[in-house]
């Protein structure tokens, strides 16, 4: 009887530790780069959305303010969540004549430039039925 030499037919447990070892190698820098876009994006986000929220706080403020905004561009800077914001606000009129368009635009971060556009009407003198 002749006995047959049975052949290997998988990997062995070192080429296995091999092969995750060399995975992990590779894997590594690409997670910690991932986890720290990630965390660039959620400042970023953040930065955002306070801005956003120095926006929507201006566009109240051009509401219920007795002045109309004049036509024309100002720049100006105002402190929300203890820091400096930077606006500029861009007043056109429309073909509604008590009607004005504003686009304000607010710097955040380093580079980020946050954009809101609406609408702002004059008020009426005779004051009848106008809450204040």
């Amino acid at each position: 009887m002749s006995k047959r030499l049975k052949r290997q037919s998988g990997l062995s447990l070192l080429e296995l530790l091999i092969a995750l070892a060399v995975l992990a190698i590779f894997i590594t820098p690409m997670l910690s780069g991932l986890f720290s876009s990630s965390i660039i994006a959620m400042g970023n986000s953040k930065e955002r959305t306070l801005a956003s929220f120095v926006a929507q706080n201006h566009f109240a403020e051009l509401q219920i303010d007795d002045d109309w905004p004049s036509v024309g561009t100002q720049r100006g800077t105002l402190e929300y969540a203890n820091r400096e914001w930077e606006w500029e606000r861009k007043v056109v009129g429309t073909q509604v004549e008590s009607m004005r368009r504003v686009t304000l635009s607010i710097t955040y971060g380093a580079q980020g430039i946050f954009t809101m556009t609406g609408f702002v009407g004059q008020k009426s003198d005779n004051g009848g039925g106008e809450r204040r």
